[in-house]
């Protein structure tokens, strides 16, 4: 008894990347500006409500053309890869997934908050890439248990305007630490 295997034609076609757009111009784009990723993220500044309502609109992928490369411009176009392909992702999830991809899936807070994740969304937002915007549900002004939409950021400039450095402590203020002495 004899078993053939029928392959079909299509089994030697190439694949088609999804990033196509990407490729194709990136030795030819600059590198995108630096735009401070950190775990020390501004995404927690805003309300619950507003990182529990954070959705993003984006175009097909193929429709995007990006000007700049990098880890930022790579995750925008990941999202229009997911929302063609019907990705129905909530900012949590799509935060674990760059923490994971971008990061080696190191999560703080006993593994379970990701904050560069959750930075990356927000300079997914702020790089502007063309045809990808997110946006989520504020209190209002005027009443608080009233919300609107707004642009991302819009909410950061709102709830998180500025973030102060922290304090480095380096050789230089190692003489004014007391040592702890245990009895």
């Amino acid at each position: 008894m004899s078993v053939s295997t029928i392959v079909p034609s299509a089994a030697f076609v190439p694949l088609v990347s999804p990033f196509e757009t990407y490729h194709s111009v990136f030795w030819e784009v600059e590198d995108e500006p630096d735009l401070a990723l950190t775990s020390k993220t501004r995404m927690l500044a805003l309300p619950a409500i507003a990182l529990a309502t954070l959705r993003y609109v984006a175009a097909p992928a193929e429709c995007m053309h990006p000007q700049t490369r990098g880890i930022v411009t790579e995750a925008s176009m990941r999202l229009a890869v997911w929302k063609d392909r019907g990705a129905r992702m909530s900012a949590w999830t799509v935060a674990r997934s760059f923490q994971g991809l971008f990061f080696g899936g190191d999560l703080a807070w006993s593994r379970r908050v990701p904050l560069k994740g959750l930075d990356l969304i927000r300079a997914t937002d702020e790089l502007g890439c063309e045809a990808l915007e997110w946006y989520c549900d504020v209190p209002s002004d005027i009443d608080p248990y009233a919300f609107q939409t707004v642009r991302l950021h819009k909410a950061l400039e709102r709830y998180a305007p500025t973030v102060e450095p922290l304090r480095k402590s380096g050789p230089s203020d190692a003489h004014q630490r007391r040592p702890t002495r245990f009895r």
